[in-house]
C-alpha cells in the first residue's frame, strides 16, 4: 500500500474510533442521567453528541497497551485503574481552565474525591474491553475495505465538524 494511502486509511481508522468512542460515552452519560433522574441532559461540553474524554481515554489505553492481544480480564482491570486516574486528572484540568466542575459523583456509591467512583471505573473497564475487542478491530477492517477517497472525505468532514464544535464550545465556555 502506498504511503499516502496508508496515511489516509490510518487517519480514517483513528478518526472513526474517536467518533465512535465519543458517541458511545455520550450515549452512556445521557442514559445514566435518564435512568437515575428521568430527564434528558445533553452531556459534555460540545454541542455534538460526542464526549471527547471517552475518545482520549481510549487512545491513552491504546498507547499504553498497544496492539498486542491481551486477556480481557487484564484489559478490564488495567483500564479501570488508568481511566479512573485520567478522569480524576481531567476533572481538575477542566475545572482549572473553565472555572467550573463538569461532573460530580458526590451521591454515588464508592465516590473517589467526588470526581470518579468505583461504579464508573468498572464501566470504563467494560468500555475498554469493547474498544479493544470490537471497535478497534472493526475500524481496521473498515479502513481496509472502504475506498481511499471515501476514507479521506469522511475523515475531513468529521474532523472539521468536531474542531468547529470544539472552537465554538470553548469560546462559549470561556
Amino acid at each position: 500500500m502506498p504511503m499516502k494511502e496508508k496515511f489516509i486509511k490510518t487517519a480514517f481508522r483513528y478518526i472513526f474510533e474517536f467518533m465512535v468512542c465519543g458517541f458511545g460515552g455520550w450515549i452512556y452519560e445521557v442514559a445514566t442521567v435518564w435512568i437515575m433522574w428521568r430527564y434528558f441532559d445533553n452531556r459534555g461540553m460540545l454541542h455534538m453528541p460526542i464526549l471527547p474524554i471517552y475518545s482520549v481515554g481510549a487512545f491513552i489505553l491504546l498507547v499504553i497497551l498497544g496492539e498486542k492481544k491481551r486477556n480481557p480480564l487484564f484489559v478490564f482491570a488495567f483500564s479501570a485503574v488508568v481511566t479512573t486516574i485520567f478522569e480524576l486528572a481531567a476533572s481538575y484540568v477542566l475545572e482549572f481552565i473553565f472555572h467550573r466542575q463538569f461532573w460530580t459523583y458526590r451521591t454515588w456509591w464508592g465516590s473517589i474525591l467526588d470526581r470518579s467512583c468505583v461504579i464508573s471505573s468498572a464501566i470504563f473497564g467494560i468500555f475498554a474491553v469493547i474498544y479493544f475487542f470490537a471497535i478497534h478491530p472493526l475500524s481496521g477492517k473498515l479502513a481496509e475495505k472502504i475506498p481511499k477517497p471515501i476514507c479521506a472525505a469522511v475523515s475531513v468532514i468529521a474532523v472539521t465538524a468536531v474542531l468547529t464544535d470544539l472552537i465554538i464550545s470553548v469560546n462559549q465556555l470561556l
